[in-house]
């Protein structure tokens, strides 16, 4: 199963807090949104709801119907040994990558995404050979960001992937920022890789916006040191793109600071801002999750209209909610078992619509916006 969630963060399970959202009930309207052009793409992933082909097919549905965009987000390995080589990649990979490809609607944008950090954002990605995350061979085990082999490799990967998707945006690292909290050491060799392989990917395609994401509440929690950190990488990045949930920090969509966004596009202001991943629960996180937090339909409603309302005003590019569907059909049958599954619990009711498939509150929100044309 393609990894297709969103970011680790178990460091802000410290920030987590259970305050009351509302009991669920009669739904306000909310303010209407603008109906003017739509500057920004909105769309999915493909993580499916279930661990069966209804489950892929009613993700791309999703993306087909609901959205104008298709987010591809690979954050199970890289293939090191064979981009290293430039031969052949691991035959259920190549058929992945292929299948996905072709089911991308015509006339869609297409958001792909990358990573050389793995799942823990704490040091180089796993292996993804015949499988996701499989253990790193010899010698990449023991390789840093700046080796030259992988420096070398993960371009040569990048450069693959891009001519598979032909995308509309690239992001070349997934919350690069979160390593400098899991493992700060690493971040000069990360500045290394990501100046060559920014460098690279823009020479060959100069049009492309090729970038890396940041995770909002990890920047919000430490704004100071972590945009001096990020400095160092603004020379190598087209767009400030976000990967943010808010719920991790705020449990009432009203909370979350008015200026959340705009301090993370104040990084550089003068680059496009997009939300690379994001969403929000309309059913309580429970156990496994370490903390409970409360949640309802209203509340997830309000936050996809402060998060349209932000899009607006910050002229962005494009939003990525992550799932498109609660996936409970997938946690009862494989994740509530493997060990990262506290971790997992957060997402599992953030889809637009719930585990049956019944379109939420929110999902009127966000329609209503993408009925609105599209800046081109």
């Amino acid at each position: 199963m393609n990894r297709g969630s969103p970011v680790a963060l178990a460091l802000l399970v410290a920030l987590l807090f259970a305050a009351g959202c509302g009991d669920d009930g009669a739904v306000d309207p909310g303010p209407a949104l603008p109906d003017t052009l739509r500057p920004y793409a909105l769309g999915f992933t493909d993580f499916p709801h279930a661990f069966s082909q209804e489950g892929v097919d009613a993700a791309w549905t999703a993306i087909g119907e609901e959205g104008d965009m298709a987010a591809m987000h690979f954050d199970g390995g890289v293939p090191w040994p064979e981009a290293l080589a430039a031969i052949r990649y691991a035959e259920p990979f190549m058929a992945e990558l292929n299948l996905k490809e072709s089911r991308i609607p015509i006339g869609h944008v297409t958001y792909l995404a990358v990573t050389p950090i793995d799942f823990e954002r704490d040091g180089l990605a796993a292996y993804r050979g015949a499988e996701e995350n499989m253990p790193l061979p010899e010698p990449w085990d023991t390789l840093g960001f700046d080796a030259d082999a992988v420096v070398f490799a993960f371009t040569e990967h990048c450069d693959y992937m891009i001519q598979i998707f032909t995308p509309d945006f690239f992001a070349y690292a997934i919350e690069a920022n979160i390593l400098l909290e899991t493992a700060p050491e690493t971040w000069p060799a990360f500045v290394t890789l990501a100046r060559f392989v920014y460098t690279a990917i823009k020479g060959k395609y100069p049009a492309l916006p090729v970038f890396l994401t940041i995770q909002a509440e990890f920047f919000a929690a430490a704004p100071q040191a972590q945009a001096d950190s990020l400095a160092l990488v603004m020379p190598f990045t087209d767009m400030i793109a976000a990967s943010s949930y808010a719920f991790t920090s705020w449990a009432d969509p009203d909370d979350v600071p008015a200026d959340h966004y705009r301090r993370l596009a104040a990084l550089a202001p003068e680059k496009p801002f997009a939300w690379a991943e994001t969403g929000w629960p309309a059913e309580d996180v429970t156990a496994p999750s370490p903390v409970t937090i409360l949640a309802d339909t209203a509340a997830q409603r309000r936050f996809v209209e402060r998060l349209l309302g932000d899009a607006d005003s910050l002229d962005a590019r494009f939003v990525n909610w992550f799932f498109s569907r609660d996936f409970d059909d997938l946690w009862d049958s494989r994740l509530q078992y493997l060990d990262n599954a506290p971790l997992l619990r957060l997402w599992r009711d953030c889809g637009l619509r719930a585990g049956d498939g019944a379109p939420r509150p929110a999902l009127d929100a966000w329609r209503k916006r993408l009925a609105t044309a599209r800046r081109p």
